[in-house]
């Protein structure tokens, strides 16, 4: 089979589903770094300075609806901000 046959059998594979889940199982993704092993105020490793942690890298589970959006974006700019302060003093 050439590739481009194996991606067009990808493009219209069917799928059904067959029903849904309650929301405590309907968590896709679990796991990630631990939040014991990062400052919180600056999402910096505890293990490797100069190393920054956010979003779904995240050991966090929350609700759908908005929660991990805003874990991610908040995190993310903590993240940020932080890793530019740190450059700004290493120059």
């Amino acid at each position: 089979m050439a590739f481009h046959d194996f991606i067009q059998l990808l493009k219209h594979l069917p799928i059904q589903a067959n029903g849904t889940l309650s929301i405590e199982e309907a968590f896709v993704t679990g796991g990630g770094i631990n939040l014991k092993e990062i400052h919180p105020k600056t999402m910096e490793s505890k293990k490797m300075e100069g190393l920054y942690f956010c979003g779904e890298i995240l050991d966090i589970h929350g609700y759908t609806g908005g929660y991990n959006i805003t874990c991610a974006f908040s995190t993310g700019y903590v993240a940020g901000k932080s890793a530019g302060e740190q450059s700004l003093l290493l120059v």
